[in-house]
């Protein structure tokens, strides 16, 4: 994919992944709703589950040939972040070693059978159409793992599938993070200037993230390679400038607009 269509892509799917936030059982959403790019899309499915949550959607859009899976993040960022526990499950069974977030791996298992069902169901009825997983934050997490069980259950629908997410947080150990890097899918995990979610939970407490990491610093877009955590990209900020302001600044999408885009593939 050449760069203008990457940089082009990320815009696209960050207005998907906020619509999450909002969207309703029509395409009628503020803002995300509204933009050229997300034009004609249709909701074809909805979840919301309470205990544990998990709220996303399935949309269609037929300009673009595209199928789109949005997970929602979390409203209580702060809360969040204070409350979390990072216990972790071993998941999924097809990955001998890899342990995940406990409770991200609960939000989605409450939805996988139905979400994994309807992706199916519409991937036959449009063969045509790419099949793109988005989210933002806790919704990043949930993706992620939506795509993995979805390849799985169905690997012929691998040469379709992209994956997108913004301000996403670790999600399992080393060898999840291994594993998920031998998939070869197209995964890019956007990391905006200094917010502190993709930081978290740390590696210390055993979690680890997968590539490829797409640095937005300084109005700039530098891609981070296909070594898992490159310490020359986000790594570089300093503990004490993390920053949780910054985690809710993916939607605001005016740094797609005038910024410079540069493509530098960065090895350790």
């Amino acid at each position: 994919m050449q760069n203008h269509d990457l940089k082009s892509a990320f815009k696209t799917f960050a207005y998907y992944s906020h619509a999450a936030y909002t969207v309703g059982s029509l395409w009628n959403c503020k803002g995300s709703c509204e933009t050229p790019e997300t034009h004609g899309t249709e909701i074809e499915y909805r979840w919301r589950s309470q205990a544990p949550i998990s709220v996303g959607y399935i949309g269609r859009n037929s300009n673009s040939k595209l199928l789109v899976i949005s997970f929602r993040g979390t409203k209580d960022t702060d809360d969040w972040i204070q409350d979390a526990e990072f216990v972790q499950d071993p998941w999924p069974p097809h990955f001998s070693g890899s342990l995940v977030h406990h409770g991200f791996l609960s939000s989605y298992l409450s939805v996988a059978h139905n979400v994994t069902s309807e992706i199916t169901r519409l991937a036959q009825m449009y063969p045509d159409h790419r099949i793109v997983f988005t989210g933002h934050s806790l919704g990043g997490a949930e993706t992620v793992m939506c795509a993995v069980d979805l390849l799985n259950r169905r690997p012929d629908l691998k040469p379709r599938m992209h994956i997108y997410t913004y301000g996403q947080p670790r999600i399992g150990n080393d060898e999840w993070a291994s594993r998920v890097d031998k998939l070869k899918l197209p995964i890019f995990r956007m990391v905006y200037e200094c917010d502190m979610v993709p930081h978290i939970p740390f590696r210390w407490l055993n979690y680890k993230h997968f590539s490829e990491e797409v640095w937005v610093r300084n109005g700039q877009i530098l891609f981070c390679g296909r070594n898992g955590e490159n310490t020359k990209c986000s790594d570089l900020v300093p503990i004490g400038n993390y920053s949780i302001p910054d985690h809710s600044r993916y939607p605001e999408t005016d740094w797609f607009g005038e910024s410079e885009y540069i493509k530098a593939y960065i090895t350790h």
